[in-house]
C-alpha cells in the first residue's frame, strides 16, 4: 500500500511532454557513459551505512575483477574470473554464480529492451523545474515499478526510485560524475529506503590505472568450516518443525535448524548477548516482515563430533518452540558447503560424506543447482510448465508464487484460504492450493496441495516457488554445493 500511494504522488506532478521516445533515452544514456577503456585499474571506494565504515577495493584486468570489502573484522569478496561471477562470504566460502539474476530480472531485460512493449517502459515527461529531467517509468510484468530521471542535458542517470515488493520505496541517488579512461561514472551514491539503519554513502577515494608489477586477478581458493575424510553422522532430530540439529557453544547445547533454504548460520540476538557475543552494525530487512540483522563472530563451537572455529553469524530474531524444543538458530549455506551433506527422512539420518562421495555407484539422479544467493535453485514443474524453486529443508510445506500460478493452464482449485505461513519478520497471508502434475527429480506427482503467499513481501521474484519437506521427503537428498549438484533417489 505505501509502494502504491509512492507512485500515486510522483504521478501526481504535472510533467512537461518529451520530445523523446524511451529507447531514444536509454540510448544517449549508454553512450553518455561510454565505455571503460581495455586495461588493469584499481578503484577504493568508502562506504558508510549500517553501522560499518567498508573500504571496497576493485581490481579489474580486462574481463576479470575482484572486489574485496572489508569492514571490522569482516571481509568478503566477488569478482569475475574467466567468464564466472563468484562470491566470497565472511567465512571464506567461495560460491560459483550463475548470474540467473541478470538474465531473467524483469527490471533488467526491461532496460536492455525498452523498445519492447512487453516490458512496460514509457515515458512520463520532462519535470517541470530546473534542471529538467526525463522521467521514464519500467513497470515490466514481475518486476519492481520504477522511475528513472535523466538529466535532460547530459542524460546521466540522476536518480531512481524503486517500489519494490517489501513495501519500502527505494531512492538510488548519483552524483558526482567524472570522466575516467573514456568512461563517465558517479563518484558518490547515496542509497534510502525510509529506514535509517539502511542508508548508504559509497564515496569513491580513487580511480586509478594499476601498477605494471601488480598481480593478475584471480579467483580465491574456498575456504571449509571443517574438513571431514570419512561419512559422518551428525546428532539430528527429524520432526514436524524441520531438522533440528544439537550445536554447543561455550559449553551451552542449543538447538538450531538445518535450513538449505538460508544462505548463511544465524543466531538469536538474545542467546547471542547471553553468551557474551558481540554484535557489529545493523540493517533492516524484510523477510515476511521488517527485521534488524547485525553480525557476529563466534569463537568456537561444537555439531556433533565437528569443532569449528572463528565462524560469522548472522544475528537476527529466531526464537520458538519446535516438537518440544526451542530453535535459537540455523545452520545454512556455509555449514552445508562444507561437505557433501546427505539427508534421509525414512531414517531420520544426516550424514556428512568427503569430496570422494560417489553418487553414481548409488544409482542417484542428478540434478544441476544454482546458489547465486547460498540457496539451491532447481527446476520443477507443475502441468508442465517449468520453474525455477527453492529446495528448502527449513520449510513444512510446499510454495508457488501467485505469478507462476497465472501461467498454469487449468485455474487451480482452491483448498483453503485464511492461512498464514511462517517466516522469520512474521506471517503471511495464504491460500491453500490444489496443483497437479509436479514433476521434480524423477517422481511424477499425481497433485499436490501448496500455498499460495497472499503478501508479495513473501515472494522472491527470481524464483516461482519453494519445495519444502513435504515433496523432499520422498527422497534421498545429497547436497554437493561444491559441484553445484543434488544427488537425489526416490525413498
Amino acid at each position: 500500500m505505501r509502494a502504491l500511494l509512492g507512485a500515486a504522488v510522483l504521478l501526481m506532478v504535472q510533467y512537461l511532454p518529451a520530445n523523446l521516445s524511451a529507447p531514444e533515452i536509454v540510448a544517449r544514456s549508454r553512450t553518455a557513459r561510454g565505455t571503460l577503456a581495455p586495461g588493469r585499474y584499481v578503484i577504493v571506494d568508502r562506504i558508510r551505512g549500517g553501522g560499518f565504515e567498508r573500504i571496497r577495493t576493485t581490481r579489474i584486468d580486462g574481463d576479470n575483477s575482484i572486489a574485496v570489502v572489508r569492514s571490522g573484522p569482516y571481509t568478503t569478496a566477488s569478482g569475475f574470473f574467466n567468464g564466472q561471477s563468484w562470491y566470497q562470504d565472511e567465512n571464506g566460502l567461495v560460491l560459483i554464480r550463475s548470474d540467473f539474476r541478470r538474465y531473467v530480472d524483469p527490471n533488467n531485460q526491461a532496460l536492455a529492451h525498452p523498445e519492447d512493449p512487453a516490458y512496460h517502459v514509457s515515458v512520463v515527461g520532462l519535470t517541470p523545474s530546473q534542471p529538467h529531467q526525463y522521467v521514464l517509468e519500467v513497470n515490466p510484468p514481475g518486476g519492481s515499478d520504477q522511475y528513472r530521471y535523466y538529466d535532460a542535458k547530459t542524460f546521466l542517470v540522476d536518480h531512481f526510485v524503486t517500489f519494490d515488493a517489501d513495501l519500502h520505496q527505494h531512492v538510488t541517488e548519483f552524483s558526482d560524475y567524472r570522466p575516467v579512461f573514456h568512461s563517465v561514472r558517479p563518484f558518490r551514491i547515496h542509497t534510502s529506503d525510509g529506514r535509517p539503519q539502511n542508508d548508504t554513502v559509497s564515496e569513491t577515494t580513487s580511480f586509478e590505472r594499476a601498477p605494471a608489477d601488480s598481480p593478475a586477478v584471480n579467483m580465491p581458493v574456498s575456504r571449509r568450516l571443517y574438513t571431514i575424510d570419512k561419512p559422518l553422522v551428525i546428532p539430528a532430530t527429524f520432526g514436524r518443525n524441520g531438522i533440528v540439529v544439537r550445536v554447543t557453544i561455550n559449553g551451552r547445547g542449543l538447538d538450531f535448524l538445518l535450513d538449505s533454504g538460508a544462505g548463511g548460520l544465524a543466531i538469536d540476538p538474545g542467546v547471542a548477548h547471553q553468551l557474551g557475543l558481540a554484535s557489529y552494525g545493523v540493517t533492516n530487512q524484510t523477510i515476511g516482515g521488517d527485521v534488524n540483522i547485525s553480525r557476529t563472530r563466534v569463537p568456537e563451537l561444537d555439531v556433533g563430533p565437528l569443532r569449528l572455529h572463528d565462524v560469522a553469524f548472522n544475528v537476527v530474531p529466531i526464537s520458538y518452540y519446535a516438537d518440544g524444543v526451542r530453535i535459537v538458530g540455523i545452520l545454512g549455506c556455509d555449514f552445508i558447503a562444507s561437505a557433501v551433506v546427505g539427508i534421509d527422512f525414512q531414517k531420520s539420518i544426516v550424514t556428512l560424506y568427503p569430496d570422494s562421495f560417489d553418487p553414481h555407484a548409488l544409482g542417484m539422479f542428478t540434478l544441476p543447482l544454482q546458489l547465486d544467493d547460498g540457496v539451491p535453485r532447481v527446476q520443477a514443474s507443475f502441468e508442465g510448465v517449468p520453474g525455477f524453486f527453492l529446495l528448502d529443508t527449513g520449510a513444512m510445506g510446499t510454495v508457488a508464487y501467485d505469478i507462476y500460478v497465472q501461467k498454469l493452464k487449468s485455474s487451480p482449485p482452491m483448498v483453503e484460504q485464511g492461512l498464514s505461513l511462517s517466516a522469520v519478520g512474521g506471517v503471511v497471508p495464504a491460500q491453500l492450493k490444489r496443483l497437479t502434475d509436479l514433476e521434480f527429480g524423477g517422481i511424477h506427482f499425481g497433485d499436490a496441495s501448496v500455498f499460495v503467499p497472499s503478501s508479495s513481501t513473501f515472494n522472491l521474484s527470481d524464483y516461482d516457488g519453494i519445495l519444502g519437506r513435504d515433496v523432499l521427503s520422498q527422497y534421498e537428498l545429497f547436497f554437493d554445493y561444491a559441484k553445484r549438484q543434488l544427488y537425489i533417489k526416490p525413498a
